[in-house]
């Protein structure tokens, strides 16, 4: 019972997490830009070699990751679903936590947009602990009690 509440409370933050990457991150005048349009700005900043594209990669494979965990979970691999939410909510979470503690100001004409991150963060902390839940849970033995009885 422990193992399907921590894996459903996981799912419901690896979708929240998805979602919150896709809602605004950065105010530019009265333009909103989600994280992956932020991403493609990093051309224009000279960021588009090296560690560059290496944080290109690792963000735009969150959501693969997400879905290969839930897909993982439906064929009964609780425990390495539960690793990847896990990955998850650290990469994003750490990601997220970062833009929400920088903030945005309201009265700059450039800033964060606190929407998708706290969403992302809310999504993260879901994931983390419901893959905690998962990896925590005790699992029922295959194993038979000495003397051959059940």
């Amino acid at each position: 019972m422990r193992t399907r509440m921590g894996g459903a409370l996981a799912g419901v933050g690896l979708i929240t997490g998805v979602t919150g990457t896709f809602l605004p991150w950065l105010r530019s005048g009265n333009v909103n830009r989600d994280s992956y349009e932020v991403l493609s700005l990093r051309d224009f900043a000279g960021l588009d070699t090296g560690p560059g594209q290496v944080v290109t990669l690792v963000w735009v494979g969150i959501t693969p990751l997400a879905v290969l965990a839930v897909a993982l979970w439906m064929v009964r691999f609780r425990r390495f679903a539960a690793c990847l939410g896990l990955i998850f909510g650290t990469i994003t979470g750490t990601v997220a936590a970062l833009a929400v503690v920088q903030g945005g100001d309201e009265g700059q004409l450039i800033g964060i947009n606190t929407t998708g991150p706290a969403v992302t963060l809310s999504g993260a902390v879901l994931a983390i602990v419901g893959a905690i839940t998962v990896l925590t849970a005790k699992t029922r033995s295959a194993m038979s009690t000495p003397g051959g009885g059940p």
